[in-house]
């Protein structure tokens, strides 16, 4: 549970001829974690692929293409589960078919939002020459004559007459800048030009039209909006052929990519001129089925053997209970465990939820931050967003929890003499005089200094924790003395800590002096000494200074408290606003009561998610895992997939 499923290194060694038989078997069993092989010598090289390789990327790309016009749900669920052997039988025809009438349909969509993007230049060019007033025709074709049409930011007439006094020029304003036409001889073309070129000229490219600018854009009209009926149409018929065939085309891209991975083995395999060897990781606990399945199905041509070798770097395969599955996302998300060290999945999954209701700790908002949780889990069907809202779920179920351990619902209290319904009902009332017979276990803002101990208290306990922890990776990677040197007098520290805090809590309660000396004072002292002489061992004088490091993360768990009310202050505010307005001013005032109240608690409760859940992060990914979480491992990944789309027979 706190560890990776234990890893056993083999090999898989056989006759070249039947590399192929074992990438299939292999890929059945869905257990080998492949090591690529790298270093080629004079007896193996790296293999080839097998010879259907091209021909199945070639078709796999064709599907893909066609699948990406496709929106898919990741949850989908096909009607139809087609077999193998089907699909392999008629494999090219069943491809040919789809790319041929998607093709088909693409192509003529690709020539009409062509004609379309066109047809828009065109209008685009028509609308400022008709302010022009010139006749298409007479705009273009002089042998003797250089014509610019185009715009310009001012009047270029001034500057024309200092070339030549033979030119014409049409010119009117458009938007904020001039439409012009200059007619000018060709021997003063050039010079026009680059004058042109000072007013920043663009040219507008005369369309070839045989009737008027307010023909042209009416035919325009009639003829966009023909081909956007058929761009809607082929586009209808592409989504229903695709929805049809939805299920096919998942099927044909699942059997490509097995076939095609199963096709691609050798490329991972160390091959000589006729034997084969694969070497990778697999369970401990499956290496007897895993040996006795390569033996049996290739008639002890191929076997597969055990690897004691120095050359041992297992992934990391977490395994854990069905409700902290989705908590390896957050810890994945820092960082992959190496194989030797202490998954903290199991700790996240107590802890997170623990410290998010910690925080927000109200009924009403751990019902709505709930039912936003399962609400977009109907709507966000990835792997990944699933195992996020359900740690979002369960934080609110942890919040509610703790709703009911303060009494409190959006920042009212429930229980006690101020309960909410005293206030809306009167305490002569008995649905009130029933909660004000009832108490909270705790109340966040009357017994704040008590709940601050605890704070402190749940710190030391998960930083303990974390040494334990750490205690337990580096004796596995390093022995018991480095164990002792570097995790065990930081452990000490932490207990010292502990009784000092103790200490000065006696103290208080008591009414002594801060520091007046008491039992637990005295009995931090033997900790604090053992803790210093470790660590100069084991790290060296400089390292005494983290000392105060370590009271400072001890300190940082008081945020679980220092949240807490920072809500309760809010809600509190935003009910008394609203209160303060609904009585006094009528239906006015009991309109901007209940937007207050909306508006206020809508925001608080988005600080009420990002905030406890960040902090919870912080906690364990700044306080918890540094204490024994280094990283760097690699996530295991067996040879195989989970078939949804197609089956074997």
């Amino acid at each position: 549970m706190f560890e990776p499923v234990k890893m056993t290194k083999v090999s898989v060694v056989g006759p070249k001829e039947y590399l192929d038989e074992v990438s299939g078997i292999l890929y059945r069993l869905n257990s080998l974690h492949i090591e690529d092989y790298r270093e080629e010598d004079e007896y193996f090289r790296i293999g080839e692929p097998l010879e259907r390789a091209s021909r199945l990327s070639r078709f796999l790309v064709s599907v893909r293409s066609i699948l990406s016009q496709t929106k898919v749900d990741s949850a989908y669920q096909p009607r139809r589960i087609f077999s193998v052997k089907e699909l392999d039988a008629q494999l090219e025809s069943k491809v040919s078919e789809l790319e041929r009438n998607i093709n088909e349909r693409l192509n003529r969509i690709k020539e009409i939002e062509e004609k379309l993007r066109k047809m828009g230049e065109e209008r685009k060019n028509i609308i400022p020459l008709m302010s022009l007033k010139i006749p298409p025709d007479l705009l273009k074709g002089y042998k003797h004559l250089k014509v610019f049409v185009g715009f310009v930011r001012d009047n270029p007439f001034e500057r024309i007459v200092e070339i030549t006094k033979d030119f014409e020029i049409f010119i009117s304003e458009y938007n904020s800048e001039y439409v012009c036409a200059i007619f000018v001889k060709s021997e003063f073309g050039d010079e026009v030009f680059r004058i042109l070129q000072e007013f920043a000229f663009r040219e507008i490219t005369v369309p070839e039209i045989e009737v008027g600018y307010r023909e042209r854009l009416k035919e325009i009209d009639e003829e966009e909006n023909e081909l956007k009926r058929e761009l809607e149409e082929l586009r209808e018929e592409i989504r229903r052929f695709e929805e049809e065939n939805l299920d096919l085309l998942l099927a044909l891209e699942e059997h490509l990519s097995i076939e095609l991975e199963k096709s691609e083995l050798p490329l991972r395999a160390a091959t000589s001129e006729y034997a084969f060897v694969l070497v990778g990781y697999i369970p401990e606990g499956s290496y007897d089925d895993f040996v006795s399945s390569i033996r049996e199905k290739t008639n002890g041509k191929v076997v597969a053997l055990r690897i004691n070798d120095k050359d041992w770097n297992p992934p990391t395969f977490l395994k854990n209970p069905a409700i902290a599955k989705p908590f390896e996302l957050l810890t994945k998300t820092y960082a992959v465990p190496k194989y030797t060290e202490v998954d903290p999945t199991i700790i996240m999954t107590i802890f997170f939820p623990l410290f998010f209701g910690f925080m927000l700790g109200d009924i009403g908002y751990g019902a709505v931050v709930l039912a936003l949780g399962l609400y977009l889990s109907t709507k966000f069907k990835t792997e990944g967003w699933q195992a996020l809202l359900k740690v979002l779920n369960y934080s609110a179920i942890s919040t509610i929890v703790f709703g009911f351990i303060y009494g409190e619902f959006f920042g009212f209290e429930l229980f006690g003499h101020e309960t909410m319904f005293a206030s809306i009902f009167g305490h002569e009332n008995s649905i009130a005089e029933f909660f004000s017979s009832l108490r909270p276990l705790s109340n966040r803002l009357h017994d704040a200094p008590k709940l601050l101990v605890l704070t402190i208290a749940i710190g030391i306990l998960h930083m303990g924790m974390g040494y334990v922890f750490g205690i337990r990776n580096v004796i596995r990677e390093h022995g018991l003395r480095h164990a002792i040197e570097e995790k065990l007098n930081w452990l000490m520290a932490l207990v010292s800590i502990a009784l000092i805090i103790t200490g000065f809590i006696i103290n208080n309660v008591s009414g002594k002096p801060v520091f007046a000396i008491n039992a637990a004072y005295i009995l931090s002292i033997p900790f604090i000494i053992l803790w210093a002489a470790l660590t100069i061992i084991g790290e060296g004088p400089m390292f005494l200074i983290e000392y105060l490091t370590l009271l400072s993360n001890t300190i940082s768990y008081a945020r679980l408290l220092a949240v807490g009310l920072a809500s309760v202050g809010f809600a509190v505010a935003f009910n008394y606003m609203a209160f303060q307005m609904l009585w006094p001013s009528g239906i006015v005032g009991v309109i901007a009561a209940i937007i207050v109240f909306i508006i206020g608690h809508f925001i608080n409760i988005l600080l009420g998610i990002l905030d406890p859940g960040l902090q919870s992060l912080r906690l364990h990914y700044v306080e918890f895992f540094v204490k024994f979480f280094e990283g760097g491992g690699r996530l295991y990944s067996p040879f195989g997939r989970r078939r949804r789309y197609t089956k074997e027979d």
